[in-house]
């Protein structure tokens, strides 16, 4: 059996206020040709499939569309979950009219929360779904987002951040060991989430979900028995655990900064019961690439506008100069190129700062951009009373904001 595994689409996502809705039809596009070339039986969407858990109406008809033609009518099975950019609720509303195309939402709270009506579905309860795809039986287990809310369960109590880590760890794990009760030796064993796990590098497109590192899996804390793991959150493609099989398939779409040397991909893996999987990294097209412009005075910025006016890019400017950038010169340079997402003059004095001070680290965490903040600014480190009360701060803002989306789906 061959699955293709994918992960945060982040539909309705915009970079720098611009739209990324062509692009992200395109890569709709381009996922679901590279599906039907390699005749995939399965697709795993592990989260934020929605950029807001109240996305844009035009959103959702991209998503229901590549719904449609990814399942091609309900012939291939599709599998997702939410992440924590997603509404869970508001993800399971098609639900019911969605399993009769083969597209099965894995979610909160029950597994019997409506009835499937598709003859390939064997069994099915809380947290997995068994399957028969072409005479073979698949056991697929999944974990949606597992915030603290989600979950049920309060660990950032104490506010030490390694005993809150731990034990977050240890019940993320045991949902998984007690899921991996419904595996067996005949059965393609699969399992999804999504989930920051230690180790992971990150990027400044993904909202953070492990504060000071205490929503962090190990690990060991991953399925051991699954023959392979999709997983999303993370943006950059990575191996989470080879001795886990746990992948992170990365975002389509480059999506911040960060991510403009980082190739995107998806997951194609071929599995049999009893076997290691065999996995082959397919690259998507960039659609529209993250550039970085650097020019020595408006002159010369003005001509490497002219020369990549018609090229498809989104481009950070950079103009070296030695008086203020003037509006008009502003303005003519967008006249001839209008997807420049920012220009950015640097004086002498500001070159040297850019150029001589280190800048926050994009793989840095939000409590690890908060101390080299603090130490920039006080000159001091922060203690463990600033730390943990700012870490207290954050998880209370990130509870509420989770509970308000949640109240307003």
């Amino acid at each position: 059996m061959r699955i293709l595994h994918t992960a945060d689409w982040h539909l309705g996502k915009h970079l720098e206020g611009w739209s990324r809705y062509e692009e992200q039809k395109e890569f709709v596009e381009e996922i679901i040709e590279i599906a039907d070339d390699n005749k995939v039986d399965m697709v795993l969407i592990c989260g934020d499939i929605f950029d807001t858990t109240n996305p844009p109406a035009e959103a959702e008809q991209l998503f229901f569309q590549a719904m449609d033609y990814l399942s091609k009518g309900g012939e291939r099975v599709i599998c997702l979950i939410s992440g924590n950019h997603d509404s869970p609720n508001r993800l399971m509303a098609p639900g019911p009219l969605a399993s009769r195309q083969g597209i099965f939402i894995m979610d909160e709270p029950r597994g019997d929360r409506y009835k499937l009506d598709d003859d390939r579905v064997l069994n099915r309860g809380q947290g997995y779904i068994e399957l028969e795809i072409n005479g073979e039986g698949v056991v697929l287990t999944a974990l949606p987002y597992p915030s603290e809310s989600r979950l049920n369960q309060v660990f950032s109590w104490t506010g030490d951040d390694r005993a809150v880590q731990e034990s977050y760890s240890r019940r993320v794990g045991q949902i998984f060991s007690h899921l991996e009760q419904y595996y067996r030796e005949n059965t393609i064993n699969i399992a999804m989430s999504h989930l920051f796990v230690a180790g992971g590098q990150t990027t400044r497109s993904e909202r953070p979900i492990q504060v000071g590192g205490s929503l962090t899996v190990l690990p060991e804390h991953l399925p051991e028995k699954s023959q392979y793991t999709a997983l999303g959150h993370l943006h950059r493609y990575q191996i989470a655990s080879s001795a886990r099989r746990a992948y992170y398939s990365g975002s389509p779409l480059q999506y911040s900064l960060s991510e403009k040397d980082h190739k995107k991909c998806v997951n194609l893996v071929e599995l049999h019961p009893g076997e290691e999987a065999r996995i082959e990294q397919v690259e998507l097209t960039t659609k529209k690439p993250i550039e970085v412009w650097e020019a020595e005075g408006v002159e010369e910025a003005i001509k490497m506008v002219e020369a990549n006016k018609d090229r498809s890019v989104w481009a950070y400017l950079y103009i070296n100069v030695d008086k203020t950038l003037l509006q008009s010169e502003i303005k003519k340079i967008k006249e001839i190129k209008k997807d420049i997402l920012c220009i950015n003059p640097i004086t002498p004095e500001e070159k040297y700062e850019w150029e001589t001070i280190k800048m926050p680290d994009e793989d840095l965490d939000i409590m690890e951009l908060f101390k080299e903040y603090y130490r920039k600014t006080k000159k001091v480190e922060p203690d463990d009373d600033i730390i943990r009360m700012f870490s207290s701060i954050v998880n209370d803002t990130r509870e509420k904001g989770e509970h308000d989306e949640t109240a307003a789906s």
